[in-house]
């Protein structure tokens, strides 16, 4: 196991091979000794030294305690385990089945949180081969957990690596081929508008896998608030009509004044249905047409478009709702994240056939009503 003072996190193992470290809190002496003395024995764990045992700040794999240690240290292993890396297991030496009450703290209450922090659970007297079992479990687990947390890292360190040279390398090239205005004619002036229009989708392919790894990296459910539904879709029009000059981008009607329970990935649901009615547009005046309508609950926007359309055996396909998902030759990863943050927005997305004679796209997202409260987080 690695410490801080070699720098790296409090929550590693060391090299392959060493063993894993056992933090015991057990308050019976007896089975303290038990469990020590096996420990001692063996080659893949080692114990932490009694003088050293603190679940706040010491460096374990598995936690080892007994119901009476397990509420008094339930608050230091509730942050321990909840800051850490990986998997952290806690392993409860009970005298009791699982099925029983827990113990009363000390003020009398029956503390039913402290239980959630157990993994597993050995009834006492002491099984050491039943002790081997768990442990062999708990720490292989960890150590899966340990893996799967250093390859995320590396995977997250290389695509953001990766996503600023692309993007980097495409803004010199866009700005080449700005320069090369002056210099064609006008067949060569269709050829510099297609490689712009290719490097800006290139652009636009690494905001959409930026967009879609913090989806990946939010833990648990996302933090949703109300969100100017107004102002998000007014900004993308504008800055979808100064990428796409050649483009015709018009609102139908107007867009309320209205918020929806989203956060602030919402912008990059109308970046990538405005990119995608253009960018897959053959048109020589693409067209793209948007619609808000409020209702109770409720508030739809439609994305209508005159290009070639969606047939609609390959509508799940391209939101990657196939079993085959991004693998499935129709997917696109725009909008796979559009349908990945509605979904998670509570919202649902619905492709049919556009009036334009190419594809409409709705967007159905719950109506959030603002008050002050809310409005306050939102300006923080």
């Amino acid at each position: 196991m690695s410490d801080a003072s070699t720098g790296g996190s409090t929550d590693r193992w060391g090299s392959p091979g060493s063993p894993a470290r056992i933090l015991s809190l057990l308050s019976h002496s007896g089975n303290q000794r038990v469990l020590t003395d096996w420990i001692h024995q063996q080659d893949r764990y080692e114990v932490v030294p009694d003088a050293d045992a603190d679940p706040a700040a010491d460096t374990f794999d598995v936690c080892i305690i007994d119901e009476h240690s397990l509420h008094k240290y339930a608050t230091e292993l509730r942050s321990r385990t909840a800051a850490a890396d990986a998997f952290l297991p806690v392993l409860l030496v009970s005298p009791r089945g699982a099925s029983d009450s827990p113990e009363t703290s000390p003020d009398g209450e029956a503390d039913s949180s402290a239980w959630q922090l157990v993994d597993e659970l050995l009834l006492t007297p002491i099984d050491t081969s039943e002790l081997r079992r768990r442990l062999d479990t708990l720490t292989r687990v960890r150590a899966q957990s340990i893996a799967l947390e250093q390859k995320t890292a590396q995977l997250l360190l290389l695509n953001r690596i990766t996503r600023h040279d692309i993007r980097n390398d495409m803004n010199v090239i866009s700005g080449w081929t700005e320069q090369l205005a002056d210099h064609t004619d006008d067949a060569g002036e269709e050829i510099r508008k297609r490689i712009l229009d290719s490097s800006q989708h290139v652009v636009d392919l690494t905001k959409a896998v930026r967009e879609f790894v913090d989806t990946l990296q939010s833990a648990g459910d996302p933090d949703l608030q109300p969100v100017d539904l107004n102002r998000v879709v007014s900004e993308e029009l504008t800055k979808r009509r100064s990428t796409f000059e050649d483009a015709d981008f018009s609102v139908q009607g107007d867009i309320p004044d209205v918020h929806v329970r989203a956060d602030d990935l919402l912008a990059s649901v109308y970046r990538n249905l405005l990119n995608n009615a253009v960018q897959h547009n053959r048109s020589d005046t693409p067209r793209v047409e948007v619609t808000v309508s409020e209702h109770a609950d409720t508030v739809v926007t439609t994305v209508t478009d005159n290009g070639p359309g969606i047939p609609q055996a390959q509508r799940d396909a391209v939101l990657g709702r196939t079993e085959q998902g991004l693998d499935h030759p129709a997917a696109g990863l725009g909008l796979y994240l559009v349908d990945t943050l509605v979904t998670q927005y509570g919202g649902t997305v619905q492709i049919t056939d556009a009036d334009l004679g190419g594809t409409r796209i709705g967007v159905e997202l719950q109506n959030e009503a603002v008050t002050e409260a809310n409005t306050s987080d939102n300006d923080t």
